[in-house]
């Protein structure tokens, strides 16, 4: 059995450690249960990515409109 990391186990960490930064950077590093972003799995970070970035978002074009 082949127990060292493929290039694709090391691009999905490379990627999760990339959104754990951006996360930290934009304040976040738990969810509401207290679970660190570090616990979390790619799949996890990517939806709160995303969603940060949409709340992000849409509280940026209601500042512009007052």
């Amino acid at each position: 059995m082949n127990l060292s990391p493929t290039r694709l186990t090391a691009g999905v960490e490379e990627r999760r450690q990339h959104l754990i930064h951006k996360l930290w950077t934009m304040g976040y590093s738990e969810d509401r249960v207290g679970k660190q972003t570090e616990d979390m799995t790619l799949t996890e970070l990517e939806q709160i990515h995303i969603n940060l970035k949409c709340k992000f978002s849409s509280q940026m074009e209601v500042n512009l409109e007052d």
